[in-house]
């Protein structure tokens, strides 16, 4: 068992029925990414306190997004592979880096460079570790930027352009989306 989360974090299953897919599925998928069993499914959500497993659990959900179309999609956390390095990139866009990008992709290691549009690709890599928030805890991370509702904090909104502090975010196994009304970064706290 990876890293603890404390409360235990639950997962909506909605998005299985997005890409025609059961719970015993999910289980299989999350065990071949993130190694974890620690999981419970139930009718409507999947509980753990792993946090590999949560994230893996959130990497499959994020992929789903792109069988559910007209859903405002999450941000994705994509590797980009060049012929001399791999760039990590977390992109409300992932068409704009990996065309082809598909549901099931969730397992791919990386995509390949020479598909994405490079100019998304420039805005979406995550350079560095990041600012102060780099080496918070989970629940030091979510307590000092965010809300209780999950919505970044205003004073705080010139980071939800910084790539880093959403790669830190989907590092704490965050489910990441944009807030419908103010565009600030958005947590699922459930």
């Amino acid at each position: 068992m990876g890293e603890e989360v404390r409360p235990p974090a639950a997962v909506p299953l909605d998005f299985l029925a997005w890409i025609d897919r059961d719970r015993a599925w999910l289980e299989q998928q999350i065990l071949a990414i993130s190694g974890s069993s620690s999981i419970k499914i139930g009718a409507a959500a999947l509980e753990t306190t792993d946090l590999d497993a949560l994230k893996a659990a959130n990497r499959i959900r994020t992929f789903a997004y792109l069988a559910a179309k007209g859903l405002r999609p999450p941000y994705f956390d994509l590797q980009v592979a060049a012929a001399d390095r791999t760039v990590r990139c977390i992109t409300k866009y992932p068409a704009s880096i990996a065309p082809d990008i598909g549901p099931m992709d969730f397992a791919r290691t990386s995509f390949p460079a020479e598909a994405a549009d490079q100019t998304e690709l420039k805005s979406c890599t995550v350079a560095g570790k990041g600012g102060d928030y780099a080496e918070l805890d989970r629940a030091a991370f979510r307590d000092r930027y965010f809300n209780a509702s999950g919505t970044l904090k205003p004073e705080f909104r010139d980071l939800r352009d910084d790539s880093a502090f959403k790669a830190k975010a989907i590092d704490e196994g965050f489910f990441l989306t944009t807030e419908d009304y103010s565009g600030l970064l958005q947590l699922d706290l459930r």
